[in-house]
Formats: structure tokens, sequence, C-alpha cells
């Protein structure tokens, strides 16, 4: 079991600009937290005027950087946060956030920037430790507290937001993703407040981050705490949104996989909600999910209202306890509101007989009728599908699967198992082909964003009358290099995420991993360093060589869960043992395979309002000339 490193900073006794809860927050936090601590754990405090900036500095660079593999690193703040206004290219929302040192105050005295506290927690984790920040104070959700005290201090004229520094990766050989865990009690534009809760004064976050540890217990993820806590803070200060970034399919302080499906049930004010809406493609009311912990007997909820971010669900045939509002419960969707992708069988009768069983078990496919012999196999939809069928071209103990982009090797089918995989091959190129062309029959919002690709000095960009963007390697073999940019036109802010969809069937978001993007602004990729771009690995770099990417930015005016945009590519890595409980199968590869439940209703209804979220899409193609 590794070592607990914390760094516990509270922070009450600003000159001018006092607090009363924060040390409350982190002495709370480290009794509760101790009392969980499954191995060693070395605790440093820094309180009130103490924790200074260069204390707050020693304590992450030289405290929490002993971390190392199987160490989790900590950092839980609780004090001030301010912002600047900034035209720093790489600061999207057109501000710069910070954390509040003790001296941060004094004149010539400088507070801890988001790019510095972003690089250094970014380093610890490169060492090899689970990294995880905890910030309840304002503008936290960019800093990588009515009737209440606002935790915000104005900014000073001295202060001078601070460039991304290398620890970033500047100008490396791929995304720089987010190696650290943020959990922030609010959005970067608003304010997070305390206030006297159970007779003492605390802030709200903190507060209901503890309260859902404790009820969530030794198993809680982060997207499982975050969902409880922001539901419990916005009925304190409806204008407060924590704020959960990176790690929500891990554990709670250790950072293991914690198998689960992508989507999360819980209760709110408005009743019972699935974090699955109209931007992730559910379309219509009536769709069914099913909990994954059943305990043996299926539980259901039906979708009776669809919102841009989430769905609001009722049960169906049971009613739950009411312990179940202090808990979140993973679901899958099991009568499916989206559209299946039908499948159409050729070739040789016994292998097609293997396939259609096992395309029969996966609710996102549909088999389509047997063609007329001497028919030619035309892109048909089948009735009830979205888009263009795929294809299975089943020859004696083989199929080769198409009508996706890429052609693909024939896959072996020489048992139940084997059609089993083609399936997952099947279902794997459907929900690669929802994220491609999803989109909202409302062009409003995605008529106010743009995504442009632009050149640096190493590599060519050039534009072609089809619209394709074509990034070329320079003449000694280096990748391009370009720089990507999501364009916000409109008159406010909104959130975005960027999914760069290969030709390899793979989704991922950890170009722009979800943050807001301020009315009028453009917000950068990699945080404003170049985005390279590569063939596939393994792949030759000779003339005429290319590969293919669609680059995706989804819009909304609020949050979305992202887990549901994540897709490794196909073929995936070693296959995972078959499961047996007929409910859900968390692949190695990141991708969910849905499977049908015995006794599920095809349930449907007519589709809802399109919502306020938008998408915009351009195709790069990447060539070695």
């Amino acid at each position: 079991m590794g070592t607990l490193y914390a760094l516990f900073v509270g922070i009450d006794d600003y000159p001018g600009a006092p607090l009363q809860g924060c040390v409350n927050d982190v002495r709370e936090a480290e009794g509760r937290l101790r009392r969980r601590a499954r191995g060693a754990a070395d605790i440093r405090r820094l309180y009130d005027g103490a924790a200074t900036l260069a204390a707050v500095r020693d304590g992450l660079e030289r405290h929490l950087a002993r971390g190392g593999p199987g160490d989790t690193a900590l950092l839980w703040f609780s004090g001030h946060g301010s912002e600047e206004h900034t035209d720093a290219p790489w600061e999207g929302t057109g501000r710069s956030q910070a954390l509040v040192c003790h001296d941060s105050l004094d004149e010539s005295g400088q507070p801890l920037w988001d790019t510095e506290l972003g690089a250094l927690l970014d380093g610890i984790a490169a060492n090899g430790a689970h990294v995880v920040a905890v910030l309840d104070c304002c503008h936290s959700g960019g800093a990588t507290r009515d009737g209440a005290t606002v935790r915000a201090v104005s900014g000073r004229p001295w202060w001078s937001p601070r460039r991304p520094v290398g620890a970033r990766d500047g100008g490396g050989a791929g995304p720089a993703q987010r190696r650290h865990t943020l959990l922030a009690a609010c959005r970067p534009q608003e304010r997070a407040h305390e206030s006297v809760i159970d007779g003492q004064m605390r802030g709200y976050f903190s507060h209901a981050l503890l309260e859902a540890l404790g009820k969530l217990g030794s198993g809680a993820s982060y997207g499982g705490l975050h969902a409880l806590a922001e539901e419990q803070v916005r009925r304190l200060s409806p204008a407060q949104h924590p704020e959960l970034l990176g790690g929500a399919d891990r554990l709670f302080l250790s950072g293991e996989p914690v198998p689960s499906s992508p989507f999360l049930l819980r209760h709110t004010s408005a009743g019972w909600e699935v974090n699955c809406g109209q931007a992730h493609g559910l379309r219509a009311v009536g769709g069914e999910f099913t909990l994954l912990d059943g305990g043996g007997v299926p539980r259901t909820v039906v979708v009776r209202e669809v919102r841009a971010e989430a769905a609001l669900v009722d049960p169906v045939g049971w009613r739950p306890e009411p312990a179940a509002r202090d808990t979140v419960f993973g679901v899958t969707p099991s009568a499916l509101a989206f559209p299946p992708a039908g499948v159409t069988l050729t070739g040789d009768p016994g292998t097609v007989r293997l396939i259609e069983a096992a395309v029969a078990g996966v609710p996102m496919l549909a088999v389509a009728p047997a063609p007329v012999v001497g028919t030619p196999v035309v892109g048909t939809p089948v009735a009830g599908t979205g888009g263009v069928p795929l294809r299975v071209e089943a020859e004696r103990g083989w199929a080769r699967v198409s009508g996706g982009g890429r052609e693909l090797p024939p896959l072996p089918v020489r048992s139940p198992a084997d059609a089993v995989h083609v399936a997952d091959c099947l279902a794997h190129i459907a929900r690669w082909r929802h994220l491609r062309d999803l989109a909202n029959p409302d062009p409003w919002l995605s008529s106010l964003v743009r995504i442009t690709v632009e050149p640096t000095d190493v590599g060519t960009v050039r534009y072609t009358a089809d619209g394709e963007i074509v990034c070329s390697y320079t003449a000694d073999g280096r990748p391009p290099q370009v720089m990507v940019g999501i364009h916000n036109d409109s008159d406010r802010a909104l959130w975005c995420v960027l999914l760069d969809l290969t030709d390899s069937y793979a989704s991922s978001p950890s170009l722009y991993d979800g943050d807001f993007v301020g009315a009028g602004r453009t917000g950068r990729a990699r945080r404003g360093q170049p985005v390279w771009l590569y063939l596939p690995p393994g792949s030759p770099v000779v003339r005429g060589a290319f590969t293919r990417d669609r680059l995706k930015v989804i819009v909304a005016e609020s949050e979305l869960n992202t887990a549901p945009f994540v897709l490794g590519p196909w073929p995936p890595g070693p296959r995972p043992a078959a499961r047996t409980d007929g409910a859900w199968d968390h692949r190695a590869d990141g991708a969910l395979r849905l499977t049908a439940l015995s006794g599920v209703r095809n349930a449907g209804g007519p589709p809802h309002g399109p919502g306020r979220w938008g998408t915009a899409q351009v195709r790069v193609r990447t060539e070695v000339s």
C-alpha cells in the first residue's frame, strides 16, 4: 500500500479580507482522510500566516513531489481565490485564475497562478504518483465562498499572470493531457461560499464533498463524489457549480480504475437524473436505462425529459428506498433511445448465423433483412436505424467488416466467442460513427462555433476545395505541427470539448478536455502549444503515406459528461474475459459494450426539442508528400 502525501492549506486570517471556515475545512478533511487511509500518511499543514506563497510552493515541490508510483499526492486548499483579465492566447476564458496565499495581498505579493499550479501538479504526477487537488475557493474551476461569505478577493494592480511553463509538455510530441484530478468548488467564472453549517462555519464545497465521501464509503469514485457534492452545493447556492476535471472513473485517493458505465444516476431537486443528454445523442423520451447493481433483478428508469446535458428519468416497476437519494448508481442503456446501426450480413450461412446471434445481443446494432439474391447491397438504412448500415461478408470461418471507412483485416469466426468479437467490432465502429455524425438539428449554436487549423514553421498546411485540411511532413521527415483553435462567436461563455476522431476508430478529448471559452474568444488546444500530427504508430514515413483525423468540437451552456466521448482504437488490446452477468462489459480499451437484458421493453417516443448545444467539425489529412 502506498503513502498518502497530503498538503492541507487553510487560510482565514487574510489582512483586510478575513474568512472564518477555511481552517475548519482542512482540519475536518484531514481527520476524515486519516481515518480512511489504508497505508501510511505523511501530512503537512499550512494554516493562516504560515501559508505564504513560498511555503505553498515548497509544500508542492518538496513534500508532495516525494510521491512516486503507488503513492497519492493530495493538495487541499481552502481560502480566497481571484482572477484577472488577460489577453494571453492560452486562456480561452479571457481570465487567469489564482490561489491567494497569506502574503499575496501584501504590496508586491503574488498569488499562485493557475498555470504554475497546473504545471507543478502535473510534474508530480509525471513521477508516477496519483495526484488530486481539492480547491475550495472562488474561480477554482480554472485554478489548477447570499447570506454567505464569498471566498474571493479582487486582483491587485501589481499581480501579473504567468505563462504556462515547460512542465505542461510545451512543444512535446503529443497532447498535453491533464495528469492530475481536480475537484473544484465552482466554475472558473463563479464564486464559492462559506456559511454556518451544523453550528460551524464551513465552506459549502468542502462540507458537501466530505459528506458525500461518508455516504459512498471506501468504493467512492471521483465521478460519484462529484455528483453527490454538486447537488448538495447547488441546493445551498444555485449559482455555484462544483467541477470535476479528470479521473471520473477512478477510485478516490488511489486512482485505481473503477469498472463502471460512463452514465450515472443520481437524485436531484428536479428528480432522478442520468448524465446523458441530447449532446450525447439521446434522441427521445421513453428510452430506458438499467442499474448495473440490480442484485439479480433488473431495475430500470425511463426517460421523461431530455435536456442538453442530462435526462430526467422515472423508476419503472420499483420504488427507490429513501437512502438511495444519498448514493449514485451506474446505469447502462437497455431499451435504447439511440438509433441502432444497421448490419447487413452476407455469405456463408453457418458463419452468418453465428454472427447474427451475437449481433442480436447488442442493442446498438440491428440486423438488416437478407438481401435478394443477385441484387447489389446498397447504402440504404435499415428502418429505425441511423445512417448507412455496416456490412459483414462472411466466408467459412472468417468475416470481413466494412462500412465504417478504413478497411479492416478479416476476423476469425470459428466459435460463438469469435462471433461476439465481430459484434464488438461492429458496435465499436457504430459508436465511432455516432460521435462522428453527432449534430443538433437546430443549427443555431453550431453556427456560432468553428475550428481553425493554422500552420507553424514545421510542416505545411493546405486547404482544399472540398474542405479537407492537408498537413504535410517536412522534407526531412518531421511530422507537421499546427495550432488548433476553438472560436466562440456567440455573446456568452460556452463549455467546449474537442474530440480527435482518428481513422483507427478512436475518439479522444485530450486536446481540449472540457472547459469554458469566453464570449468572442478562442480556446486553444493543448493550452496554446502546437498539436503534432503523426502517421499511425509503425507506419513507414514514405511518400504517399497518409492518415485522416476529424476534429470535432461539442459545445453547450453547461458542462457535459465526457466519458461517453472516449473510445480506444480498433483493434483493441488483449480481449477481456467473457462476462456472464448479461449487463455490461467494460473493455480494456475504454469502450463500453452494451448488452441486451432479458425482458426489457423497446421503448420510444417523439423526439424532444434540440436544446442549447451544438457541434463543429473539420477533416484533417496528414500526409507525406
